[in-house]
């Protein structure tokens, strides 16, 4: 369904601002006044100490800044874990036709062999990474590879059953189920079995008078997530979000201390 190799675009963009702001300055140190926006980095080499002492209040908050904006990017899973927390869990039988949430037992249908341990299974998310290491021998990890596959599958409750349509599924706060490694490859895989029971966010629609859930065109979610796994998480993420909050300020606080 699903298959990419993820570049780190934002890295390379932040290398190349560095390598040319280097290269300007070298060209700058030898022609001087012959190169575009002279009279400002001469005011700023003659003032060097005045400009340094901006440099050390302003560099940490473009960074705090940054990181804030990094982690308050939208993302599809940001967007399930919001919605499910404010969504109603609704039973199978009465659903209407909508954005829903529904707890229940996955049924399989087309089973598929993941690929790590050839397990049967509805579903999975894998992921590639490279081995490295340090000259201390400590290991570090990068993905190379991200995939999603997902045969067409059913949900139940107490009420009744439907089908879900997978194209698009994410399945979110879920642990790795296998993992295998060699000299320089780690190999990861997260499963969807038959018979567990999982929470689902999603679009319920109908075709042909037969109801289904599918991905939500305007949200753009369609997330799997274990039914115990999130109940932990709804307890615990108000105090996580408060502590994230009072480190911000103290970071801020720290900041402005160091800084006068």
């Amino acid at each position: 369904m699903k298959s990419e190799k993820k570049t780190s675009y934002t890295g390379y963009i932040v290398l190349g601002i560095i390598g040319f702001c280097f290269l300007y300055f070298i060209l700058w140190t030898i022609f001087k006044e012959k190169m575009p926006l002279h009279k400002y980095l001469y005011e700023i080499s003659s003032n060097y100490d005045a400009y340094a002492e901006k440099a050390l209040f302003i560099f940490p908050v473009v960074f705090f800044v940054f990181i804030f904006l990094t982690l308050m990017k939208p993302t599809s899973a940001k967007r399930f874990l919001r919605l499910q927390a404010s969504l109603p869990t609704s039973k199978i039988k009465s659903l209407a036709k909508g954005l829903v949430e529904v707890e229940g037992t996955l049924v399989m249908k087309n089973p598929l062999l993941s690929p790590v341990d050839n397990e049967t299974c509805i579903g999975y998310y894998y992921t590639i990474e490279d081995i490295d290491k340090d000259s201390d021998g400590k290991e570090s990890y990068r993905t190379i590879h991200r995939e999603t596959q997902c045969n067409p599958f059913q949900i139940k409750d107490e009420t009744g059953i439907i089908e879900v349509e997978p194209e698009g599924i994410e399945l979110i706060l879920l642990g790795e189920t296998n993992i295998s490694s060699n000299n320089s490859k780690r190999h990861k895989e997260t499963l969807l079995k038959d018979g567990q029971k999982m929470l689902l966010v999603g679009y319920a629609d109908a075709k042909n008078g037969q109801p289904f859930i599918r991905k939500d065109d305007h949200y753009k979610v369609l997330g799997i997530t274990s039914a115990s796994g999130i109940t932990v998480w709804n307890k615990y993420q108000p105090l996580l979000r408060s502590f994230l909050f009072t480190c911000s300020v103290i970071l801020l606080i720290i900041i402005f201390i160091f800084t006068q």
